[in-house]
């Protein structure tokens, strides 16, 4: 994958194909496992966090 795109289609587009590839041929709680795990990393980047890296305001604390 690149990290640049022509557009924001193609940007999705490129999101759907590697989605697909992630749960290819996976089945029941590990689908839904991967699915959490993508989900997670597209709010990390939506909020403009470093993969991997930690929210600095989440103190930890339920709620938070």
């Amino acid at each position: 994958m690149s990290d640049e795109f022509s557009s924001e289609d193609e940007a999705k587009a490129q999101v759907r194909e590697a989605a697909r590839y992630l749960l290819r041929g996976v089945g029941g709680s590990d689908r839904g496992d991967i699915v959490q795990q993508i989900m997670a990393i597209v709010n990390e980047v939506a909020r403009g966090l470093p993969p991997g890296g930690s929210d600095p305001l989440d103190e930890g604390m339920p709620g938070g």
